[in-house]
């Protein structure tokens, strides 16, 4: 499955990524930092995925970004006065806990305030499983530099063994 998503990254370019890891995402992670035809940069926290990933559009590159949806509503304020009004195209991939398939008591929240952000922002959101990323990543790059702006994709499961 990771060899497929790496595989489609490369073919339409993607091949520098930032995030900062989630149970979730750590698989998609280890197989960026360790497959030479990408740049992993990690980070310390959201708002520097977002500098990065608009700084690498700005160049004139593509780039993607892997995060938790409760470190989205952490980093609002970097998204709203980089990523919006630069127009900065890139995908968000994030982890999107706390829903249906998602069983951590302490998670539920973090899934509804993220809906009613995403939502009250008007921003590009997907949701997708880890089979589907291979298709909906170009998709949203495609969106995203269509737009001018982020594309989200919400990943609303863990990857199956």
């Amino acid at each position: 499955m990771i060899k497929n998503i790496l595989d489609a990254l490369d073919q339409h370019n993607i091949h520098t990524t930032t995030g900062v890891p989630d149970g979730w995402l750590v698989p998609l992670i280890k197989g960026l930092s360790e497959d030479k035809r990408f740049d992993y940069i990690a980070a310390a926290r959201e708002e520097e995925c977002f500098g990065i990933a608009s700084g690498i559009a700005m160049s004139g590159k593509r780039s993607m970004v892997l995060i938790q949806n409760s470190g989205f509503l952490n980093a609002i304020g970097a998204f709203t006065t980089l990523c919006q009004k630069y127009q900065t195209p890139f995908v968000c991939l994030v982890a999107n806990r706390g829903g249906i398939n998602d069983s951590n008591s302490y998670d539920p929240n973090k899934y509804r305030s993220f809906e009613a952000t995403t939502r009250a922002m008007s921003l590009f959101t997907h949701p997708s499983s880890w089979e589907d990323l291979p298709t909906n990543i170009p998709k949203a790059m495609a969106r995203s530099e269509g737009a001018g702006e982020p594309a989200f994709i919400t990943l609303y499961e863990g990857l199956k063994s």
